[in-house]
């Protein structure tokens, strides 16, 4: 255990060197975004009482991260630079956007978007000009999705009535397929990060 507190704390988002993490954590009621080393220990508050801030994602490089918030009403994807600590917001279309993951690769962000009320996997570049890219089409909702470690593949959950199964497709959404043929329901897939 890192971090022990009796309020809500939310899985963190790990630095590429594994040196620090952004966790989300209710220490003043209100979810906020906070870097934290790799022992737990507190370093600074990224947000402050502006709506609930969750799932922060590193760029590749360390600098800057995609987070959701929903401060403009909805959860949409918000960008900040840690340096600086600017904040802009990077969707503006769909009414729901979550669970962001910035490739490892490239700057490329894949994440989940609420299409007529029916959640698709879809990436888009770090750039609030930038159009997003639906991957998935079918009616079933498509979730939780993570790079592959090369950056060309991305796993996520495929809700099928109330049953999640692990898919996987190439990164411009090609060559879907089911992982694994398991009975029951898996979901929340990461890739394994091997040195």
């Amino acid at each position: 255990v890192l971090y022990r507190r009796k309020r809500k704390t939310l899985a963190p988002g790990w630095a590429p060197d594994g040196r620090n993490m952004i966790a989300t954590l209710s220490l003043h009621g209100n979810p906020d975004l906070f870097l934290m080393d790799n022992r737990g220990n507190i370093l600074q508050q990224l947000t402050k009482n502006e709506g609930v801030n969750v799932s922060a994602s590193y760029s590749r490089d360390g600098k800057r991260i995609v987070f959701v918030s929903d401060r403009s009403g909805k959860p949409q994807l918000y960008l900040m630079d840690l340096a600086s600590k600017n904040v802009q917001r990077l969707t503006f279309t769909n009414l729901e956007n979550t669970d962001p993951f910035w490739s490892p690769k490239e700057d490329l962000i894949v994440y989940t978007s609420l299409i007529y009320g029916i959640y698709q996997i879809c990436t888009i570049k770090p750039d609030p000009n930038a159009p997003p890219t639906q991957l998935t089409k079918d009616l079933t909702n498509n979730e939780q999705p993570s790079w592959s470690p090369d950056g060309n593949q991305i796993v996520f959950s495929k809700r099928i009535g109330g049953i999640y199964k692990i898919y996987v497709m190439l990164k411009n959404g090609s060559f879907e397929r089911q992982l694994f043929s398991y009975p029951g329901s898996q979901s929340y897939p990461q890739w394994a990060r091997i040195p």
